[in-house]
């Protein structure tokens, strides 16, 4: 086959097949063996859910994040504002009883 560069002559492998393999880097070969290693580590779940992911189960996932994301630092606002508000009823009911103590008032 003239025209390939350095082509083995491997009798079973067609030009195509060539073509891709003349086109591998090292680099693009360790990227596509990191991707292999990745997809079989996956857990049989997510493999499921990205096989039937289409545009619409990806959107609605990323608006779920987001509204999850948004729960929780709604939820530790109202966690920190309850806490300061009871820690203002403590300090205030203190004070009172402090303020008691010394000042007492005498009803006829």
């Amino acid at each position: 086959m003239t025209g390939d560069l350095h082509r083995p002559e491997y009798p079973q492998i067609t030009r195509a097949q060539w073509a891709v393999l003349s086109a591998w880097t090292d680099q693009r070969c360790e990227n596509m063996m990191e991707a292999a290693d990745f997809v079989a580590d996956l857990s049989p779940e997510a493999k499921d859910f990205l096989k039937g992911a289409d545009g619409d189960k990806i959107k609605q996932l990323n608006e779920q994040l987001a509204f999850y994301s948004a729960s929780r630092t709604i939820w530790r606002f109202l966690w920190i504002g309850g806490g300061v508000v009871l820690g203002i009823v403590v300090g205030v009911s203190q004070l009172v009883k402090a303020f008691g103590d010394h000042f007492t008032v005498k009803f006829k």
